[in-house]
């Protein structure tokens, strides 16, 4: 009779969404305490067994000697990751107090422990640059130009022939042989078609 006062009790306890709420917070507390204890009390262990079996075979751990410690239904992953766990277990004591998970928290400590790479600028600057042309600014196609009036054509025409030292003379005879040219395999064309 007092299991069902008691059971009773709990339910009438539960009914008010504060009391839900701090019945689910008390339950969450166990579960992350559960699982911070995992890491010391499961995987630790495991790390420490999986170091004595790979000293005690020079390396490798054959499949037969997992079997005989009964460790062999344990993921790989996670057998790697406790022997991990104990290699480096005196430089994760600041990592226990953040992390419930081995994994996660392997992944922090290789983070903040990887080695600085200098900056591949750095040692570009070491090498010497004389005779080589440099990229910088330089793309691969050209930016389409506005588009020219007949006038600022043959003002452009005028301004390379002063700076090539052509003369007017000559430059209207090479034009009139190329234009003659195109008119050519323009009736050409016409006459294909």
């Amino acid at each position: 009779m007092t299991k069902s006062i008691a059971n009773v009790v709990k339910s009438a306890e539960i009914n008010t969404l504060e009391s839900q709420g701090k019945a689910l917070h008390n339950a969450w507390k166990r579960i992350v305490r559960a699982e911070k204890k995992q890491i010391v009390d499961f995987d630790l262990p495991l790390g420490k067994l999986m170091m004595s079996l790979a000293a005690e075979a020079g390396g490798n751990i054959n499949k037969d000697r997992l079997q005989d410690c009964n460790i062999h239904n344990i993921p790989k992953q996670r057998r790697s990751e406790a022997k991990q766990l104990a290699e480096l277990w005196d430089n994760l004591q600041d990592y226990l107090p953040r992390f419930t998970s081995t994994s996660a928290m392997l992944k922090a400590y290789k983070a903040d422990n990887k080695p600085v790479e200098e900056p591949k600028a750095e040692q570009v600057a070491d090498e010497t640059t004389e005779g080589k042309t440099s990229d910088v600014g330089q793309t691969e196609t050209q930016p389409k130009a506005k588009r020219m009036s007949a006038d600022d054509v043959a003002e452009s025409v005028l301004d390379m022939l002063d700076a090539n030292g052509i003369t007017l003379a000559q430059f209207e005879a090479s034009f009139a042989s190329l234009a003659a040219i195109l008119k050519d395999e323009d009736t050409n064309k016409k006459a294909v078609a």
